[in-house]
């Protein structure tokens, strides 16, 4: 981590703890909603974004928008850091993500594609550029395709990412029209904003030197063109943009002015100022390894942000890597290259076989990835494998070049390969390298490296072919990469997990793959299936009726206006030798010039935060101001509209700003709550659980549909619970409430917000049902308890009403389970204090 990278990190904290100050209401709303609110996938899964996601974004926007930094020379000042700056580079805004492979980089290009696109359309003015155009190159078109999507992957093309996912606010889907572009369509722009997404030699494959003068043309004309010859290049449409952001995905290809990728970014900047007097509003690079090419790991000077693998990992974002060591290998004399590595080859193919086994009941394919050192020999472990070990049919060869790159003859393969891994028919993977081409396969799960390399960037590369998670959407699953261990980097190995950014197990191999545990439905227990009634209705959260707002109801008298003495802020500038004052200026932090856009930036932060429209709430404010809110009516303006000496600087006195915000906020929070008649929309069975895999120690459990049920490492409470549920007789069948359950019950959270809630048990008696949620020491004083208990309280009595069965909430804590654990479930239930 660099020392810039450090200081920012600090800085954010801070700034984070303090609740964002800085940051236009536009921001505010987007970071709310992205990582405060609770959200639901379609399916009906939660959702959140990761720890990497939520910071690289808040590091971005308080660099850009809080700081104002948009050199690295600022950069380098602000935190008061040394940094190797050259002047070529530092032109324009850049800056650089260093992110591990599958945390999710293409998440943050979106949310930051939203933060200039909503920023620049609702017109933020606080002294940074915004944009709704947008441009994202990929080195190829590998990693092209990635971005665009198809049909089954959600990604940038046709917009699908942008739904699927949390990234709109509800009340602002209607102004969001975002056009997608794939390199150069000839598409007419009809859109508010466009994002071109091309493969960055789109851009400079028609750099030719215009034709020479023809004195015939300058009489006829020039000779009419074919269609395709009058297409206008990409790089001539971007070029008229005057607000244009550039985002470069696997940006370790951009790292010198020397290279043609950087002299297209450098040319749209100098069009730009020429044109229009600035240039591209920012470039933001992503890349796992952003660092100059060469045998030392050197970053790039403008990383911002800093998500090594070794964090990836703990985190649980990417798969775990685990080393397969070989030890006593049979020695050999063979030079034959198959012969050489047929034992790493005959170790990786068993571990596949085992995953393979592990993942039949999941209908998921494994995939045994081979890197070999020259094409030859890349084919000759493919024949190997079609002819001797079963994978005929199975094998698919990518060629690359010396440096990586794949050959023009094998992209087409490669491309639909990585499309459609999950379906089509290969199982193995050979190729001679495929570091580069940012193409990597989640299916992958055993990887063997059968070539030598000098490069200190090897181990991440080579990882990064097979860290993507299979199942990203499982929290408690601790998914695995096997990597066979070749001796001629065994060093490299060592010395990388050494660094302290790795910690990898080395492990014999015989013994590096163990099985996950497999929590599927029994079909010898359909007895022990549950019904679930799941529910419409019950708390809603509505745009607010800003008709139903009444003034007199809102907190009067607040302040007394004569007494508003605003602090006067000097700015003095002294002579370093002398220490004398040579300059001094009172500064002014204004919200707002005058009382129009006073009323309008009011208004707009707080419908940002509760819904409507700005426009209908300003008359609103305007009243609650001038006849409520100081102990006196006050006159703000003339009868000309023009606004009265000394009511601006009291008005911008940030007690008063903060005040009339709370007031509307709080009201129209209350004014937003509503409740909706509870309705049984369907029920859902649990023995239509999907069967899925866990890390977590699970229980071999016999009352319910379950083969067994996890339960969390760090506590034993709620195995002890599903033992006493399965040996007491009164209760027929029970269930632990898993996560892909679509039950969720609606609340009111102590910020006003809507979340929701899932008890962690179902349990069926003769007599009555029951929803449990059982509290572990510690946890029974959290203020959302209350809240949770009376949602499920209601929940329970709705479905009672509604289904005609009985439904019962219970709260039970750890120490009321410990003293009744020996007891009846009925007696149990009697030592409960009844939920508040």
């Amino acid at each position: 981590m660099t020392s810039l990278v450090k200081a920012i990190k600090g800085n954010v904290s801070e700034w984070k703890d303090k609740n964002y100050p800085g940051i236009s209401d536009v921001t505010r709303r987007l970071l709310e909603f992205w990582f405060k609110e609770e959200h639901f996938l379609p399916e009906g899964s939660p959702f959140s974004f990761w720890k990497a996601q939520k910071e690289a974004v808040e590091t971005l926007i308080y660099i850009y928008e809080v700081c104002k930094c948009h050199r690295l020379y600022y950069m380098a000042q602000y935190f008061d850091v040394s940094v190797p700056i050259d002047p070529r580079q530092d032109k324009w805004p850049r800056y650089a993500f260093k992110m591990a492979t599958g945390s999710g980089k293409t998440f943050v290009m979106t949310m930051a594609i939203l933060w200039q696109y909503f920023n620049k359309i609702y017109e933020t003015e606080n002294g940074v550029r915004y944009t709704t155009h947008f441009l994202l190159l990929a080195p190829n078109l590998i990693v092209m395709d990635r971005l665009y999507g198809d049909e089954k992957n959600e990604a940038f093309g046709n917009s699908r990412l942008f739904y699927k996912f949390p990234f709109l606010p509800p009340e602002w889907e209607k102004d969001f029209d975002l056009q997608v572009v794939l390199q150069n369509q000839q598409t007419p722009i009809t859109s508010k904003g466009v994002l071109w997404i091309t493969n960055i030699q789109q851009l400079y494959e028609r750099g030719e030197e215009p034709p020479p003068f023809n004195p015939i043309d300058s009489f006829l004309g020039p000779k009419p063109k074919k269609d395709e010859e009058s297409e206008v290049p990409l790089i001539d449409k971007l070029s008229e943009l005057n607000d244009l952001m550039i985002l470069n995905d696997e940006a370790h290809h951009v790292h010198s002015p020397e290279l043609k990728w950087w002299e297209v970014i450098a040319k749209l900047d100098n069009v730009g100022n020429e044109r229009f007097g600035q240039g591209i509003v920012a470039q933001l690079d992503f890349s796992a390894t952003p660092y100059f090419l060469g045998t030392e790991k050197v970053p790039f000077p403008h990383i911002i942000y800093d998500y090594p693998l070794g964090e990836a990992i703990r985190d649980g974002i990417v798969k775990r890597p685990h080393i397969g060591e070989i030890e006593n290998p049979p020695p050999t004399s063979s030079k034959d290259f198959v012969k050489q590595h047929r034992v790493q080859i005959d170790v990786g193919i068993e571990i596949f076989e085992e995953f393979k086994k592990e993942f039949t009941v999941l209908k998921k394919k494994p995939v045994l990835f081979i890197m070999t050192d020259q094409t030859r020999n890349a084919d000759k472990v493919a024949k190997y494998l079609e002819e001797e070990r079963g994978f005929k049919g199975k094998v698919l060869v990518i060629h690359t070049d010396k440096e990586g790159n794949i050959t023009k003859k094998a992209l087409d393969k490669a491309r639909e390969a990585a499309r459609q891994i999950d379906t089509n028919e290969y199982e193995a993977i050979v190729s001679v390298m495929m570091l580069k081409e940012g193409w990597d396969v989640k299916n992958v799960c055993v990887i063997v490296p059968l070539r030598s390399f000098a490069s200190q960037i090897l181990v991440e590369q080579t990882l990064g072919r097979g860290l993507r998670r299979i199942f990203p959407d499982q929290d408690n699953l601790e998914e695995r990469l096997i990597v066979i261990e070749h001796p001629r980097f065994r060093q490299l190995w060592e010395a990388e997990i050494k660094e302290g950014e790795l910690n990898i197990p080395i492990i014999n191999a015989r013994n590096v793959y163990k099985p996950q545990n497999v929590i599927c439905v029994d079909p010898d227990k359909f007895e022990f299936d549950i019904e679930i009634p799941i529910l419409e209705g019950g708390v809603v959260k509505r745009t607010p009726d800003f008709n139903k707002i009444k003034v007199e109801q809102l907190p009067q008298k607040v302040f007394e206006w004569e007494k508003i003495v605003p602090p006067t802020t000097k700015y003095k500038e002294k002579d370093l030798l002398e220490k004398k004052v040579v300059r001094e200026k009172i500064l002014a932090f204004d919200y707002a010039e005058t009382y129009g856009e006073y009323l309008m930036n009011m208004a707009k932060a707080i419908t940002s935060r509760v819904g409507g429209r700005a426009a209908d709430l300003i008359p609103i404010i305007k009243e609650y101001i001038e006849n409520r809110l100081f102990n006196q009516k006050v006159q703000v303006q003339n009868d000309d509209g023009t606004t009265l000496p000394g009511v601006m600087p009291k008005l911008n006195y940030i007690p008063v700003r903060e005040k009339i915000f709370d007031v509307f906020v709080k009201f129209l929070l209350k004014l937003s709550k509503d409740e909706t008649a509870y309705q049984i929309v369907r029920t859902f069975k649990i023995s239509d659980t999907l069967p899925f895999e866990t890390s977590e120690p699970v229980y071999k459990c016999k009352k319910t549909v379950f083969n067994q049920l996890p339960y969390p490492k760090r506590s034993t409470l709620e195995l002890e619970f599903m033992v006493y549920l399965d040996d007491l007789p009164e209760v027929s069948k029970w269930s632990k409430i898993l996560s892909r359950f679509p039950l969720k019950i609606p609340y009111y959270g102590e910020d006003g917000l809507i979340h929701f809630y899932r008890p962690d048990f179902i349990v069926v008696t003769e007599e009555k049902n029951y929803l449990i949620e059982l509290k572990g020491t510690g946890f029974v004083e959290m203020l959302s308890i209350k809240a949770k208990d009376r949602s499920a309280k209601a929940w329970c009595e709705n479905v009672s009403k509604l289904s005609g069965e009985k439904w019962t909430f219970l709260r039970i804590d750890e120490d009321t389970f410990n003293k009744g654990r020996t007891l009846p479930f009925n007696q149990l239930i009697e030592l409960l204090s009844p939920p508040s």
